[in-house]
C-alpha cells in the first residue's frame, strides 16, 4: 500500500476508528484505580476490558465503517475491485485495534494486574504472556469478522449492531448458565477469562473462535462481489 492511498484511508476511517479503543481502555484505568483506592480487586474488570468490551467496540466499529465511502458508487465503476479496499480497511481498523490490545494486555501482565486463565497457570511466564494473548485476540477477530458479514447479509449498520450487542449480551449473561447441560456449546464462549477462568476447555474455545472469525474473511470477501448488495448496504441508513 502506497503512502497517499494509506494516508487516505486513514483520514476516512479517521478519529471514529482511532478514538473508541483507546477510550475504552483509558475508561476502564480510571475504573481501575477508583477500585484499588476503594481497596476493590481491579482484575476481573481489567480482563473483563480485554476480552468484553473492546472486541464488542471493534466489532460495532467494522460494522459502521466496512462499507463507508462517500464515493462508493465510483469506486464499484473502477477496475479495481472494491473487494480489495473493503478488504484493506478491515486489516487497517484489526492492525490498530490489535496494537491496542496488545499494549494493554502486556502492561496488565507485566504489572501483574490482571488474571490468566488457570490452563496458562503451568506454563513458564514468556508462555504465559503469548498464551495470554488469546484472551483479547480470539473474541476481536470473531467479533469483527461476525460483524462485517452481519452488516453485507442485512444490509444495514443498525442491524448489525444490534446483533453483536444482543450476541454480547447473552453471552454475559446466560452461557455460563447453559453450559452444565449444553457442553456442544463450548466453542461459542467468547468470554470464558472473564466469566469462568478455571474452564477446562480455555484453549481450544480460543483456537475454535479464531477458526471461525478465519473461515469468515473468504465468506466476507464473496459477499463483497454483490455490487447490488454493497449499494444496498451503503444506502440502508
Amino acid at each position: 500500500m502506497d503512502r497517499q492511498l494509506l494516508r487516505y484511508e486513514l483520514r476516512l476511517l479517521g478519529l471514529k476508528v482511532i478514538l473508541p479503543p483507546v477510550l475504552v481502555v483509558l475508561l476502564f484505568a480510571l475504573l481501575g484505580f477508583i477500585l484499588h483506592v476503594m481497596g476493590v480487586n481491579v482484575s476481573h474488570a481489567l480482563v473483563a476490558c480485554q476480552e468484553m468490551f473492546l472486541p464488542l467496540v471493534v466489532g460495532a466499529i467494522v460494522a459502521a465503517t466496512s462499507l463507508y465511502d462517500p464515493a462508493l458508487e465510483l469506486q464499484l465503476a473502477l477496475p479495481t475491485r472494491y473487494q480489495k479496499t473493503a478488504m484493506r480497511r478491515f486489516m487497517l481498523v484489526t492492525i490498530w485495534a490489535c496494537i491496542v490490545c496488545f499494549l494493554t494486555n502486556s502492561i496488565m501482565f507485566f504489572f501483574q494486574l490482571a488474571y490468566q486463565p488457570a490452563q496458562l497457570h503451568s506454563w513458564a511466564l514468556p508462555m504465559q504472556w503469548l498464551g495470554g494473548q488469546l484472551i483479547w485476540l480470539a473474541p476481536l477477530l470473531w467479533f469483527m469478522s461476525v460483524g462485517f458479514c452481519i452488516t453485507l447479509l442485512t444490509h444495514s449498520i443498525s442491524a448489525s449492531g444490534a446483533v453483536l450487542g444482543g450476541l454480547w449480551i447473552l453471552e454475559a449473561l446466560f452461557i455460563k448458565n447453559l453450559l452444565p447441560t449444553n457442553p456442544w456449546l463450548q466453542p461459542l464462549v467468547l468470554f470464558p477469562t472473564t466469566l469462568m477462568p478455571e474452564a477446562s476447555f480455555w484453549l481450544s474455545n480460543r483456537l475454535e473462535l479464531l477458526v471461525m472469525a478465519l473461515i469468515l474473511l473468504p465468506i466476507n470477501w464473496w459477499l463483497l462481489r454483490n455490487t447490488e448488495s454493497l449499494l444496498k448496504s451503503a444506502s440502508a441508513e
